[in-house]
C-alpha cells in the first residue's frame, strides 16, 4: 500500500514540475516574441525611462532608434520638470534641438529656474535667465522685478550708492524712480538725482558740481530749432511756426503753413516738423518715401538723413521712412535720443551707449554719453563731464562742451560759454567761427552751417548759391 502511494506521489510531483516548466517556457517564449519597440513603449508608459533608454540602445534601425531616443529624452525632461529639477530639464530640452515642443519645454524650464533663483535671492542669475527668455510670458517684467529686489536688498543693507544706481537703471518700473530720488537726499542732501548718481560713481564734490552746471546748461538750450539741408535752411520760431530759405526745387521750403511745431530737422531736399501732439509733417522731395510720415503717432523726437526720416516713439523704439539702406531697427529699444546725418543714423540708449546704423561709424569710445551726432563714416559723442569723443577727429582739447554736431566737412562743438569749436576735415571747407558768441543752437551741413544765438538771431555761414544763408532778418524769440 505504501509503495502504491509513493508511486502516485512521484507521478503527481513529476506532472506538477512539468506543468511549471511548460508555463515558464511559454512565458519566456511570449516575452521573446514581444518586439523591442513594444517593450520600450511599456517602459515609457510606466515611467521607467532608464529601462526605455537601455532597450532603445539595442535597436539596430538608426531612424527608429533616433525616434525613440527623442521620446526618451522628452520623457526624462518631463520627469525632471515634475521633480522640480529645472536646470536638468532645461539641459535635456536644449539637447533636443529643433524637435517639436523642445523650445517650449526649454523656455518653461528656464523660466521655472529663474523663478527659483529669484525666490532664493539670486537676483543677478534670475535676471539673466529672464533676460535670455526674451518676450516669453512675463519674463521682461520678472527680470525688472529681480533687479528691483536686489536694489531693495542693497538699500536695506546700507549699500546706498549701488542701490541708487540700480534703481536709476530701472527707470519707470514700479516706484524705482521715487526710491532713487529718496536715496539722492541721503547721498547729497537734496533731491538731485544727477548729483547723487555722480557721487555714487565716486566723483569728487567739485566734479559733481561741474557736471551739474553743464547739465543745467544743456537742459536750458533750445533743441532742434535749426536745420540745414543741401541747399536750404529752416528755423523754428518760439510760437511754433517755421521759417525756411534757399533752394525750393522740391518744395522743401514750403513750411509757412505749419503750426504747433516743437522740433525740426532736414534731409538733403526735405524738411520735417514734429508737432506738439506727437504727429509729424514733412515737405520736399519724397522720391524715396522720406516724407511719408502721415501715419506716425506718439513721436517724441525726429531726425533726418539725406534721403530718410526717423522718428523716436515714446516707448523708446524707432520708425523710419525713405531710403531703405538701413539695418532693421526693430531691435533698437530703450532709445532716448536719435541723430541723423547724410546716410547714417545714431541713437542713444538709456544706459548711455550708442547704436550706429553703419559699421564704419562705430567706435569703442561711444559709451557713457549724454549726446550724439552722426554723419557718414563717423559719430561724435558728448559726455557729462563736458568732453567729446570722436574716432574721426582729435577733440581732446575741447572742454565744457554742451552740444555737438557733425557734417561731412566738420565736427562742431558748442561750449557752456556759447562759443563754437570746430575740426574741419578739408582746408577749403573751413569757416571762420571765431566771431560767434552767445550761441545756443547749431546745425552742421555739407556746404553751410547755421547757428542760433541766445537772443534768437539766426546766423548762417558757408555757400549761398541758392540763398540758403539769407537768414539775417530772422528772429526766433
Amino acid at each position: 500500500m505504501n509503495e502504491k502511494k509513493a508511486v502516485i506521489r512521484t507521478i503527481f510531483l513529476s506532472t506538477l514540475a512539468f506543468a511549471l516548466l511548460l508555463t515558464a517556457a511559454l512565458a519566456f517564449s511570449a516575452a521573446a516574441a514581444e518586439s523591442l519597440p513594444e517593450r520600450i513603449e511599456k517602459a515609457l508608459a510606466r515611467g521607467d525611462t532608464a529601462r526605455a533608454s537601455t532597450l532603445t540602445a539595442r535597436i539596430k534601425d538608426e531612424e527608429l532608434r533616433a525616434a525613440f531616443e527623442t521620446r526618451c529624452s522628452f520623457a526624462e525632461a518631463a520627469a525632471c520638470m515634475e521633480a522640480g529639477e529645472w536646470r536638468e530639464a532645461a539641459a535635456l530640452y536644449a539637447s533636443l534641438g529643433d524637435a517639436s515642443g523642445a523650445a517650449e519645454g526649454y523656455a518653461e524650464a528656464r523660466y521655472r529656474l529663474a523663478e527659483e533663483e529669484l525666490e532664493n535671492g539670486a537676483w543677478d542669475e534670475a535676471a539673466a535667465h529672464f533676460d535670455a527668455l526674451g518676450a516669453y510670458a512675463d519674463a521682461p517684467e520678472e527680470a525688472q522685478r529681480a533687479r528691483y529686489e536686489k536694489a531693495d536688498a542693497l538699500e536695506r543693507e546700507g549699500e546706498v550708492h549701488e542701490s541708487i544706481l540700480l534703481f536709476h537703471k530701472l527707470g519707470d518700473y514700479a516706484d524705482a524712480r521715487e526710491r532713487a530720488m529718496k536715496l539722492a537726499v541721503t547721498i547729497c542732501g537734496r533731491r538731485d538725482l544727477d548729483a547723487a548718481l555722480a557721487a555714487a560713481r565716486y566723483l569728487s564734490p567739485s566734479e559733481v558740481a561741474h557736471r551739474n552746471e553743464l547739465k543745467e546748461k544743456r537742459d536750458s538750450l533750445p533743441k532742434d530749432v535749426v536745420a540745414v539741408g543741401f541747399y536750404h535752411t529752416a528755423a523754428l520760431r518760439r510760437d511754433g511756426t517755421v521759417l525756411a530759405c534757399g533752394d525750393n526745387s522740391y518744395g522743401e521750403c514750403d513750411v509757412s503753413a505749419w503750426r504747433h511745431v516743437k522740433a525740426i530737422c532736414a534731409g538733403a531736399y526735405h524738411t520735417v516738423g514734429l508737432l506738439e501732439d506727437g504727429t509729424v509733417v514733412a515737405a520736399g522731395r519724397s522720391d524715396e518715401g522720406q516724407c511719408e510720415v502721415g501715419e506716425w503717432r506718439d513721436i517724441v523726437a525726429i531726425a533726418a538723413a539725406d534721403w530718410a526720416t526717423f522718428g523716436l516713439r515714446r516707448d523708446g523704439t524707432v520708425v523710419v521712412c525713405g531710403f531703405n539702406g538701413y539695418p532693421t531697427l526693430s531691435d533698437w529699444t530703450k532709445i532716448t535720443a536719435i541723430s541723423g546725418g547724410s546716410y547714417a543714423l545714431a541713437a542713444l540708449r538709456e544706459d548711455g551707449d550708442a547704436l550706429l546704423s553703419h559699421e564704419s561709424a562705430r567706435s569703442d569710445e561711444l559709451h557713457d554719453l549724454c549726446g550724439i551726432a552722426v554723419n557718414t563714416g563717423y559719430a561724435v559723442g558728448l559726455r557729462e563731464d563736458g568732453s567729446a569723443v570722436c574716432a574721426a577727429a582729435d577733440l581732446s582739447e575741447w572742454t565744457d562742451i554742451v552740444a555737438v554736431a557733425a557734417s561731412a566737412n566738420a565736427v562742431l562743438g558748442l561750449d557752456a560759454q556759447g562759443r563754437v569749436h570746430a575740426v574741419f576735415f578739408h582746408p577749403d571747407a573751413e569757416l571762420d567761427l571765431s566771431p560767434l558768441r552767445g550761441v545756443a543752437a547749431m546745425a552742421a551741413g555739407g556746404t553751410h552751417c547755421a547757428f542760433v544765438t541766445e537772443s534768437g538771431d539766426v546766423i548762417t555761414l558757408g555757400e549761398n548759391e541758392h540763398g540758403e544763408c539769407e537768414t539775417g532778418g530772422w528772429k526766433l524769440s
